[in-house]
This record gives C-alpha cells, sequence and structure tokens, in this order.
C-alpha cells in the first residue's frame, strides 16, 4: 500500500468522525455561527503554533497567502451550507449530495492534470448527476423539524458542493506550493475572521448567550480536523487529486451511518438509492 493512500484513508476516518458532528450541532440547535467559529478558531490556533514552532521548516510565500484564502473562505463557506442543510434535509441525502463534491474536483484533476478518465469514471460522473436528480425530486421533508423545507436544504446542499469541489482543488495547490502548517494557518485564520463576522451578525440579530454544548461541539470539529486535513495534504503532495477526493470523500458514508444509529433517523427508499449510488460514483472515480 502506497504512503500516501494509507494517510487518505486515515484523513477518510478522521474527516468523517467531524462532518458527523455537523449533524450533532444541527440537531442540538446549536448556532451555526458560533459552531463554525470555534471549530475554524481551534484548527486556525493549533497550526499557528505548530507552524512558528517549525513543525514543517516552511516560510510565509505568495502561494500560502492566496491558497490560505481560497481555502479558508470556500471551507467555511461549505461547512456553514452543510451544517444549515441538514436542518431540512435527513443526513443521508446533506451529506450525499455536499459529497458530490469530490466527482467535480476529481474532473478538474483530469482535465488539469491531465489525468485519462477511464470509462467506468465517466460512468461515474454519470451516476453523480443521477444522485443530484435523485434528491432534489423529493417534495417534503423527513425531518422531526415543521419549519424544514426539503428542497431549501438540498438547494443549501448543492452550494455546499460547489463550496467544497473549491475547497479540494485549492488543497491540492497548496500541498504542492506551500509549507501545509502554515497554509492550515492561514486557511483557517480566514475561515475564523469570516466566521467571527457571522457570529456578530448573529449578536447584532437575537443576541443568543453562548452555550457550552455549542463550545463542546467545535472543540471536537476542530480536533478531528486538525488531524484529518492534515494528513489529506500530505496525502496529496504525493498522490493524485482524482484518486484521493473520491477516496477521502466516502467519508459522508461514516457520517450518515451514525447519524442513523444515533438519531434513528428512517430513509425512504428514494434516499437508499441516493446514497448507494453516491456511494459508486465515488468509487468508480477512482483509478
Amino acid at each position: 500500500m502506497a504512503p500516501w493512500f494509507f494517510k487518505a484513508l486515515l484523513a477518510l476516518l478522521f474527516i468523517g468522525l467531524q462532518r458527523f458532528f455537523y449533524k450533532v450541532a444541527a440537531e442540538r440547535g446549536c448556532s451555526t455561527a458560533l459552531t463554525s467559529l470555534v471549530f475554524m478558531g481551534t484548527v486556525a490556533a493549533i497550526s499557528w503554533l505548530l507552524f512558528l514552532s517549525g513543525a514543517d521548516r516552511g516560510v510565509l510565500n505568495g502561494a500560502m497567502l492566496f491558497w490560505g484564502l481560497v481555502n479558508g473562505l470556500t471551507f467555511l463557506g461549505s461547512a456553514a451550507l452543510t451544517m444549515e442543510s441538514l436542518r431540512h434535509v435527513p443526513a443521508a441525502v446533506g451529506y450525499s449530495l455536499t459529497r458530490l463534491s469530490t466527482v467535480f474536483a476529481a474532473l478538474f484533476s483530469i482535465f488539469y492534470f491531465h489525468d485519462r478518465l477511464q470509462p467506468r469514471q465517466a460512468l461515474g460522473v454519470v451516476l453523480a448527476l443521477g444522485v443530484v436528480w435523485l434528491c432534489a425530486r423529493g417534495r417534503t421533508a423527513p425531518m422531526r423539524r415543521p419549519t424544514a423545507s426539503y428542497r431549501f436544504g438540498v438547494v443549501l446542499a448543492l452550494l455546499a458542493m460547489l463550496a467544497g469541489t473549491a475547497a479540494s482543488i485549492s488543497s491540492k495547490f497548496a500541498a504542492l506550493q506551500a509549507d501545509k502548517w502554515g497554509f492550515m494557518a492561514i486557511s483557517y485564520s480566514f475561515s475564523t475572521c469570516a466566521a467571527w463576522i457571522m457570529r456578530r451578525r448573529e449578536w447584532e440579530e437575537v443576541a443568543p448567550e453562548p452555550q457550552w454544548t455549542t463550545w463542546g461541539i467545535g472543540l471536537c470539529m476542530g480536533g478531528l480536523n486538525l488531524i484529518g486535513f492534515y494528513l489529506l495534504l500530505q496525502a496529496l503532495e504525493t498522490g493524485p487529486l482524482s484518486v484521493i477526493a473520491p477516496l477521502t470523500g466516502l467519508h459522508f458514508i461514516i457520517a450518515i451511518i451514525l447519524s442513523g444509529v444515533v438519531y434513528r433517523e428512517r430513509l425512504k427508499p428514494r434516499s437508499v438509492v441516493g446514497i448507494f449510488l453516491a456511494a459508486a460514483a465515488v468509487l468508480l472515480m477512482k483509478k
């Protein structure tokens, strides 16, 4: 087993556990802005400590700043939109749609880095589009909240998918051109600033009190993401994005399984088919 493949598998595990906490935050009614602020701030603070201590022996450069900005804003957008979508759609639908970002990231790698698209990879693209069509056909929200809107949740999930695609692509360029801890520090610093602005607007509108549950969930997200994202960057440094993106994209299965066990979400036949099609699409995109 190649070292980059093993690191990608470990990243899959840690990121899958972290993504499950998106569902926990949505179910517990946590503030998306505050959860994101604690999550992003935790990763930024630890990354800066490791970078300044010389963990990777890198220096600040233009590539690190540019890709840090792009990744920080797109990743925050993906995280916030995912958490909001999970207030309206079941985990199986939300995670399946958002994880299709790995397919589009793989396609970018194929065209930009000139990877050859095999017949089964083309089939994966077709299946991915089928999942979007299938999941978007739902008319009701199979959620416990009376205010949930299935269609609105699907739209949020699709926007999260686009943001996630940009985050994946920027991670590949950063892994090739920048110090990893420095890139993570800058990326999550931008994310933290954006989350703080979101939080400020929330304070002005409703002025909620900080909740210890929200802080705890945010800290758990930060710790898991810190390890998972660093492993992902290590894998991307030597491995192909067209393989690693679909492989690590399987983390949504971990989140869906945990959501079903913990919150006992009942899956409709359409959702079950969507999960299998999404998983098949991601697997088919592998080399």
